[in-house]
């Protein structure tokens, strides 16, 4: 009889985990077959967005700075995304592996990916946090392209008017228009993109 309320609380525990993994996994599996391609399309997008938002933190080590050579070919690629209308996913990708394979040196990437997993692991901290206060509500996953989102998530990068940001682009906030839709035009991000640029212009 003693084993009773034990048994109670780990099945009360193992029920709000499975609740928790539930509301986690809810936002993807309540999109559409339109959303679910629109947010495989816009991943490079974001990958693109995440790797330019986290290229200053290079600067803070001399051992993986960029070199004059490095920014001469950086800054053409970030003075052009500062200037596009839109971005394009086979442009992002064009981009990436511009800056990836061509530019950046295995010590640069290194770092890059190492900063990646730092910013991936803060907002896998952030959402445990906010489930933790919301009860699992407002957790959920945020896609650029659809306007709002869904369940409030993080958007990508951490940044408040980045990537995610589609809406606003829109001069009133209303549907979303890939055709005008660029995550380094606006915001934060547009903000953080500028000051890059005049770093990289001085060497």
């Amino acid at each position: 009889m003693k084993n009773i309320p034990l048994k109670s609380a780990l099945l009360t525990a193992a029920l709000a985990l499975s609740a928790l993994a539930s509301a986690q996994q809810n936002g993807r599996q309540n999109l559409t077959p339109e959303q679910h391609a629109r947010f495989a399309q816009m991943q490079s997008i974001n990958d693109l967005a995440q790797d330019i938002r986290l290229l200053p933190e290079l600067e803070k080590n001399k051992a993986t700075a960029m070199s004059k050579a490095q920014a001469k070919q950086l800054l053409p690629i970030l003075t052009g995304l500062q200037k596009a209308v839109s971005v394009q996913p086979n442009d992002a990708k064009k981009y990436l592996s511009q800056i990836e394979d061509k530019i950046l040196s295995d010590r640069q990437l290194t770092a890059l990916d190492d900063l990646a997993l730092k910013a991936e692991q803060q907002r896998t901290a952030q959402r445990a946090q906010r489930q933790a206060g919301t009860g699992g509500q407002g957790a959920g996953v945020r896609i650029p392209g659809l306007p709002g989102g869904f369940g409030g998530g993080q958007r990508p990068g951490g940044q408040g008017g980045n990537a995610a940001n589609a809406g606003g682009q829109n001069g009133q906030g209303g549907q979303f228009d890939p055709s005008k839709f660029n995550p380094f035009k606006t915001g934060r991000g547009a903000d953080a993109l500028k000051a890059y640029i005049a770093v990289l212009q001085k060497k």
